[in-house]
């Protein structure tokens, strides 16, 4: 899996890098290839899809917030998170630990970090019986706002079906609020998962 971390206004700002944009494209691409596998030929339907189609939107919250049971989603409404040290040695911390709902499919593109202060220094993605490997984000240290991306390997994408368990994990070194925002995308079969108030 490689990745490239930069300066968050060159990921989404007016002077967006082409990397994200190709890191996006070939992810919708890939989502929409499992929905059809999942869903028997299941095609996008916009925000509102019937039948035999499906919606897609970027991650929500509520999606990856906890445990999400197939009625209720639950968690916060927030991705930031407190990192708060349970002793006085760093450590891994998970970030977003949750399973996805019966009928979407989640995949991942990167993460922003919109915090002035850094906190962690490396990341890892479990996504099922998938691990993938620990990458190290320290030279990030240099950047005020930093996006990671994940570029398209002929290996495992970041994509996650329906009644997965997906779990971010982060190094954690000092205690502390941080926002870590995923890029990714949500597809889904039924309106009221993304309509829903929590």
């Amino acid at each position: 899996m490689t990745f490239f971390i930069a300066n968050l206004e060159d990921v989404k700002g007016v002077g967006q890098l082409p990397e994200f944009r190709d890191a996006m494209k070939d992810l919708e691409a890939a989502v929409q290839k499992r929905a059809n596998d999942l869903w028997n030929g299941a095609l996008p339907g916009g925000l509102f899809p019937t039948g035999e189609q499906y919606g897609m939107q970027p991650l929500r919250p509520p999606d990856m917030a906890n445990d999400v049971a197939d009625s209720t989603p639950s968690g916060t409404q927030s991705f930031r998170k407190n990192l708060l040290a349970t002793t006085s040695s760093s450590t891994w911390r998970n970030l977003f630990n949750y399973t996805v709902r019966k009928d979407q499919v989640h995949g991942f593109a990167g993460l922003a970090v919109t915090d002035d202060v850094l906190r962690i220094n490396s990341l890892q993605f479990v996504i099922g019986q998938h691990t993938f490997p620990i990458i190290n984000i320290e030279e990030a240290q240099r950047y005020r706002r930093f996006a990671i991306v994940w570029k398209a390997d002929k290996g495992r994408s970041l994509v996650a079906d329906p009644n997965t368990a997906v779990t971010l994990g982060a190094y954690v070194e000092s205690a502390g609020f941080q926002r870590v925002v995923p890029f990714g995308i949500s597809v889904y079969r039924r309106p009221d998962l993304v309509i829903t108030r929590t």
